[in-house]
Formats: C-alpha cells, sequence, structure tokens
C-alpha cells in the first residue's frame, strides 16, 4: 500500500501537466489564426496587399490592385480574382506573368488603367476555294472580367487577297467592325511600298464600338474571315490580327519590319507577295508572341465611383472604394461602366493603396521640365503644386502662372542693358580715376614730407580743402618769380594768403629739383617757419602737401606791401600815392631789419631769407611791416656759413653771391641796404632810364659827398630829418660793401636804425 500511494499521485500530475500544454497549445494556435485573418482582412480592407505577396514577374512591375498569387489582388465579387496574375516559371530563361493563365502580359499601367497583353493573329489557308490547309482563330473572353478591349488604342488589320476582317463581338455573330483588301495582280501587289494599309493587299480599321452595352458585357471576341475568288493557282493565306494603334501600318517594305517583327532576328525582313500568296512566312516570322493589345481595365464590382460621405474612410472614402491613399480621386470609367483610381494633380503614384499618391517635385528638370513648365521663372515645389516665382525683371504672364513675360520688351531690355553697362563701365572707370587720383595725392603727401608734418602739429590742408578755400584759385593777390599769392577764406572764416609756388621753384638749387629734393629738407624748413613767433613775421598757418608742389598758407595781411607804398600809382594811375612819412619809413626799417635780426639769430638753426625786397615786406593798416615770402628760405645750422641758393630777385641780389651761389645772412644784408636806399630816396634800384640806385648813391656818398641830392624830397623839411637821413645813408653804404666782412649784422643793422630814429625824435618840430 505504501509504494502505490506514489504512483497513484505520479499518474495523475503526468496527466494534468499534458492537459495544461494542449490547452496553451490550442490557444495560441487560436489566437494566432485569429489575428492572422484579422490583419489580412484589415490589409484587403485598407486597400494593400499582403506583405509576401510578389510585385513583379519576369521584369514585368505588378502592382495593386493587380497582384500574383492568393490575398494579393484586390477582391473581385463572385469572380474567381479576375485581378490575380500568373507568374509562369516553366520557361527557359526568366518567368512570364499571364492574365487568365493564357494572355502574356507586356505591361501593367496604373495612371493610364491599361494593360498590354501579346494576342496572336488569326489565318487560314486554303488549298482551293472550298478547302482550308490551315487555320487558327483567336477569341478573347472577357465576360466577368475588368478588363475590355480598349476602343480608342487597337485597330483591326487584315492581310491577304480578297480578305474580309471582321470582328464580331455578339453571340447572334453580328459584325460591327470590318474590313476588305484585294488583289487584282500580282504587279499591283508589289507597288505598295511606301503606301498605306488602304485595301491592297491589306486593310486596317479602327476598332471603334457602336454599343456601349457590349462593351462591359460582351459574350466572346473572335476574328472571322471571309472566303475569297481565288485568281493564281497555287494557295492563298488570309491574315488578321487586331493590334494597338501603336504598331506601325503593314505593307511598307521600310516599316513592315518594325511592325511584323517582334524578335531582333527578323528585324531585315521585308513583305514580299508571298507573305500573302501561298504560303505562312508572316505567321512564322511574327512566330506565337503575336502583337501587341492594349486593355481597359477598371473596378466594376459596383458600377460608377462610391459616394464619399464627409465621415467615412479615409479623406472621406468609404472602406469599399478602391481609392483608398491620400490625395486621390475617383472616375467613372470610360470604357464601360465602373470606375479607376487616380492620384490628384501634383501627386503621382499608386492610388490603390493606402499612402500610394506621394508629392510629385514638380521642380525636378530631368523629370518633369516639360510637363510642370517654369518658364523665365524660379520653381518652388509645394504640397500637391509647384509656385513659380518670377526672376528679376519679369512677372506672371495673364493666362499661365507658370509663365513669366518680360516686363519691357526686348528692345527696351537690350537698350536699359547697354546703358547700365556703359553706367557700370564709366562707374569703373571713375573709380580706377579716383584710386589713381588718391594714390597720386597720397604719393605726393609723402614725397613732401607728410608723415613727419603731422607729428610737428602744423595744419595740413586736403587738396580739395584748399579749392574751397580758394575758389577755385579766381582772387590772385600777387605774382612774382617764385610763383603767385591767391587770397582766401578757411571754413572758420579766418582770411588767409595761400602761396602756389611755380613748377620746379620752390625751395630749388641749381642742381636740384622738386622731385629729388629730400622731403627732410622741405619739412626742416617749413617746421622752422611754423616755429617763428614774432610781429614783424608773417604767421604760417598751415600747407597743402597733395600737390607736387607743397602750398603755403599764411596769414592774410591786408595793407599791401612796401613797394606799392612807395612807388605805387593812385587809384587813378595818373598820380602817385602820397608819400610815406619818414617817421613811418624809420619805423618800418627798424621793424623790419628786427625781423630779419630775429630770423639770423635763432637758438638753433638760422634762416636766411635770400630774397628780401619790398614785395616781401607786406604792411598792415598802422604800418606794421611783416617780412613775408619765406618760399625760398634756407636753414643754416649754427656751425654753417653759408647756403646755396640759385633763385632772387636780380636788382636786389648779393654779387657776392650772383658769383659763388653761397647765401650767408650778409646777403640777406646787402638786400635790405637797397631797400634803405628805397625808403629815403623813394627810388627803384633801376631808375631813370636803367641808372643803378645802389652805384649811383654809395659813388655820391663816397666821392662826391653828394648824397643829399638823391634824398626824397617829401622827407627833408627840417636839418634833424637830413641828420637822420645821412645816418640811414650811412648805414646802407655799409650794408652794401663789396666785402662781406665789412657789412654788419641785421642785429647791428636794427640798433644802428634805433639811433637814427632818436636823432629824429630828438626834433623839436614836425619831420613832416
Amino acid at each position: 500500500m505504501p509504494l502505490q500511494a506514489p504512483t497513484s499521485s505520479s499518474s495523475s500530475s503526468s496527466f494534468s501537466s499534458s492537459s495544461i500544454f494542449f490547452f496553451f497549445f490550442f490557444f495560441f494556435f487560436f489566437f494566432f489564426f485569429f489575428f492572422s485573418s484579422l490583419y489580412l482582412i484589415v490589409s484587403m480592407a485598407a486597400g494593400a496587399p499582403g506583405p509576401n505577396c510578389q510585385h513583379e514577374c519576369g521584369g514585368v512591375l505588378i502592382p495593386y490592385p493587380f497582384g500574383i498569387g492568393d490575398n494579393c489582388s484586390w477582391p473581385w465579387p463572385g469572380s474567381n480574382n479576375e485581378f490575380q496574375i500568373t507568374c509562369n516559371n516553366s520557361f527557359v530563361g526568366p518567368p512570364k506573368p499571364y492574365l487568365f493563365g493564357k494572355h502574356e502580359i507586356i505591361s501593367i499601367a496604373v495612371e493610364a488603367n491599361e494593360m498590354r497583353i501579346y494576342e496572336p493573329v488569326s489565318y487560314i489557308c486554303f488549298k482551293s476555294i472550298n478547302q482550308s490547309s490551315l487555320e487558327y482563330s483567336w477569341e478573347f473572353d472577357s465576360s466577368s472580367s475588368p478588363l475590355l478591349i480598349s476602343s480608342t488604342k487597337n485597330k483591326l488589320i487584315g492581310l491577304g487577297c480578297y480578305t474580309d476582317a471582321m470582328l464580331d463581338g455578339r453571340q447572334d455573330e453580328t459584325y460591327y467592325t470590318t474590313c476588305s483588301s484585294y488583289c487584282p495582280n500580282a504587279t499591283q501587289l508589289q507597288v505598295g511600298d511606301g503606301r498605306q494599309c488602304t485595301g491592297l493587299g491589306c486593310c486596317e480599321t479602327p476598332y471603334i464600338t457602336t454599343d456601349l452595352s457590349y462593351i462591359y458585357r460582351p459574350s466572346r471576341h473572335k476574328l472571322v474571315y471571309t472566303p475569297f475568288i481565288p485568281k493564281y493557282n497555287n494557295f492563298f493565306t488570309n491574315i488578321l490580327f487586331l493590334t494597338n494603334h501603336n504598331y506601325p501600318p503593314p505593307f511598307n517594305s521600310t516599316l513592315i519590319t518594325k511592325f511584323l517583327q517582334i524578335h531582333e532576328k527578323y528585324r531585315d525582313s521585308k513583305i514580299s507577295r508571298e507573305d500573302v500568296v501561298g504560303n505562312m512566312t508572316l505567321v512564322q516570322r511574327i512566330g506565337k508572341k503575336g502583337v501587341p493589345l492594349v486593355l481597359d481595365w477598371a473596378i466594376r464590382d459596383n458600377g460608377t465611383c462610391p459616394p464619399t460621405p464627409s465621415n467615412s474612410g479615409e479623406n472621406g472614402k468609404k472602406n469599399d472604394n478602391a481609392c483608398v491613399s491620400a490625395h486621390s480621386d475617383c472616375l467613372n470609367a470610360t470604357n464601360g461602366i465602373g470606375y479607376y483610381c487616380k492620384c490628384s494633380k501634383g501627386y503621382d503614384g499608386n492610388p490603390y493603396i493606402s499612402d500610394g499618391c506621394q508629392n510629385v517635385n514638380e521642380c525636378d528638370p530631368s523629370i518633369y521640365k516639360e510637363k510642370y513648365p517654369c518658364i523665365g521663372g524660379t520653381c518652388h515645389d509645394s504640397e500637391g503644386g509647384y509656385e513659380c516665382q518670377c526672376n528679376f525683371g519679369r512677372r506672371k504672364d495673364a493666362k499661365d502662372d507658370h509663365i513669366c513675360q518680360l516686363v519691357l520688351p526686348k528692345p527696351a531690355v537690350a537698350a536699359i542693358a547697354t546703358i547700365c553697362a556703359i553706367s557700370i563701365l564709366a562707374i569703373l572707370l571713375i573709380i580706377l580715376h579716383m584710386k589713381r587720383e588718391k594714390r597720386k595725392l597720397q604719393n605726393a603727401f609723402e614725397k613732401n614730407g607728410g608723415e613727419l608734418l603731422k607729428s610737428v602739429g602744423i595744419t595740413i590742408f586736403p587738396k580739395k580743402e584748399m579749392e574751397k578755400i580758394t575758389n577755385n584759385y579766381d582772387d590772385m593777390i600777387g605774382e612774382g618769380v617764385f610763383g603767385k599769392v591767391y587770397k582766401g577764406t578757411t571754413a572758420d572764416r579766418q582770411i588767409v594768403a595761400v602761396k602756389c609756388p611755380k613748377n620746379n621753384i620752390m625751395l630749388n638749387t641749381e642742381t636740384e629739383t622738386v622731385d629729388n629734393k629730400h622731403p627732410t629738407d622741405f619739412t626742416n624748413e617749413v617746421t622752422a617757419q611754423f616755429k617763428i613767433s614774432h610781429k614783424n613775421v608773417v604767421r604760417l598757418l598751415g600747407c597743402c602737401l597733395e600737390t607736387d608742389d607743397p602750398l603755403l598758407v599764411y596769414e592774410y595781411i591786408p595793407g599791401g606791401n612796401l613797394e606799392d607804398a612807395l612807388h605805387g600809382e593812385s587809384n587813378d594811375g595818373n598820380v602817385t600815392k602820397d608819400p610815406l612819412l619818414l617817421k613811418n619809413r624809420l619805423k618800418i626799417a627798424i621793424e623790419s631789419a628786427e625781423a630779419l635780426a630775429y630770423m639770423h639769430s635763432s637758438a638753433n638753426q638760422k634762416i636766411l631769407h635770400g630774397d628780401v625786397k619790398p614785395s616781401n615786406i607786406l604792411l598792415d593798416n598802422n604800418f606794421v611791416p611783416k617780412i613775408s615770402d619765406f618760399g625760398i628760405s634756407k636753414l643754416m645750422s649754427i656751425e654753417k656759413k653759408y647756403a646755396s641758393f640759385a633763385i632772387g630777385d636780380k636788382m636786389y641780389i648779393d654779387p657776392v653771391y650772383a658769383d659763388t651761389y653761397l647765401l650767408t645772412e650778409k646777403s640777406d644784408v646787402y638786400s635790405f641796404g637797397i631797400i634803405l636806399l628805397e625808403l629815403i630816396t623813394r627810388k627803384k634800384p633801376r631808375y631813370d632810364d636803367n641808372k643803378s640806385l645802389p652805384s649811383d648813391f654809395v659813388k655820391s656818398y663816397m666821392t662826391e659827398n653828394k648824397a643829399r641830392e638823391m634824398f626824397d624830397k617829401e622827407i627833408t623839411s627840417c636839418p634833424e630829418a637830413i641828420n637822420c637821413l645821412e645816418m640811414i645813408s650811412g648805414i646802407a653804404v655799409q650794408c652794401l660793401k663789396q666785402d662781406v666782412d665789412d657789412r654788419p649784422t641785421m642785429m647791428e643793422v636794427s640798433e644802428r636804425l634805433h639811433s637814427a630814429r632818436e636823432v629824429m625824435q630828438g626834433s623839436r618840430q614836425n619831420p613832416e
């Protein structure tokens, strides 16, 4: 007993485990079958083939609603899956797709709702009028089928002598499509080269139906023939077939090979009389495959397009509507009842499957350039369409938004383009000229020591500003051997005198030119003048360095110059001006001497004027003299005793300098001595028909003691004046010594002139 209990328990446990395993296996199989069936139903309802369906056979695409195998095509109610395609693998080579198992498929076009198949030709060969040796009749059964023969893309062709080709589409054998051919004689049979198939050994007619009810409810199509009366003592062959319009017409020795021959090996064949008289060569060349035929297909189970209420299906489509893709449209069939699906405008693909219609990139020029033009604009793709944005100078055409017309006519555009091109060229030339001028100004600025002068602090005026200051140099107030002087006004309303030196005059020596003179020399001279601060020296305000010869800007002195005061004429041009008083002449002489002495005794460098003369001694309204015209001044270090110089007024130039070209401070003393003579005699250096004032006066003073006779009578009214004039005469004569060492310095001249004024001031009467 104890041994039996375990045995019974073990058996019961084993039974229980087997039952549980069987139960779980049955439960898993049931749910697998249930969900697989459910997935298949949903896939079919959603308009999509199963996941394992084959989509290609022998290189031919099989798009849905067609399919290969079970559950891979659109369900055709009450039929044997007429959308199902058979992929025949029994051939040597690639497989071939077949419709109804017997019609080889060439292609299937979803967008055109067409199928192209191969169909053999029908033929009959007669041994006599009542006896045939070979016969083949072609039939196409479209009953209970979504496919019908296309009524617009096929034609009926008959080939042979005395042939009536007829297409019977009813059970009562009523003929509705027919054509006839004949052969009068063998000669006429062979002159058909290049002609259309119009009845001479060949005929053709469009495949046109007159009863639409026939199209979708036919019983059987077949090609039939009518016996003929033989006119030759041999066999005749009658051939007829139905083919698509794109097939070239027969009976043309040039085109017949393209029409009849399917295989490459028949390409060079030509039709001959033997093809239609007494043999089967034409049929043999076409072969068993036959000729192309176009079929129309549609969804014909529910008649026309199903309604599309807004609350049913994707995008308002019912579940029994084959057009399941978004962006698809349902259209009624034109060949029989039924409907077909088409992707909406701007989309492409397969409307019979979910999301089969995809946006078309109309802007892809390699694919859609001709179909979706954008002429004169830039194409921009959008969902379901595209936008043609017009390029510059174009606008939308009034009739077509995808064409951009020129805003202006072509002649106007050409004229504007020419003007623009000329304008651009002119602007470029102006820019180049401006750059060249700017570079030229910069080169002149650098050559004239611009960078050095900027560090000194002197005002540097641009060339353009100088033109504004002088109003384009329209007010000349003086001209001399060294250049011209213009009156101007600065931006802060200060009146200035602008000196414009002549070419190769400014700061030149006999062997130097302005081009090879070192800019440091000019910079030093301008810097020295700028730093001069003396009441009797014209102040240098600034300069312009952007010209080949620098322009110097001085303060403007309104009273004219000493030359005009001594020798100038009155406004009427007849009577000389009123003579200067002796006290004013003394004042001009003393202060001018002090200015020259200041220049000669500068702490670091002596400044030699080099062109001391009355026209360079300016006077203000109070007869305060201002030494001017430092354009040819020379710097001389303390250690130096002279400087080379080449230019000066010949009537005032030192004869020693004229011989040696060595300029010293005593050269300025000599020139000042002549000025003193002019002040006391009021005679020019050359007077009375080329007489020399210095020579005559020195001679009268030294030998004949007749110098008093040369004094200006206007200033000799008293003895004190005579004494003063004699003292000035002595100073002038000493300044004119030939030996430079015997000449006084300008400081000494200044001191002695002060002494002469003291004599004059001791007078008890008016020196006038």
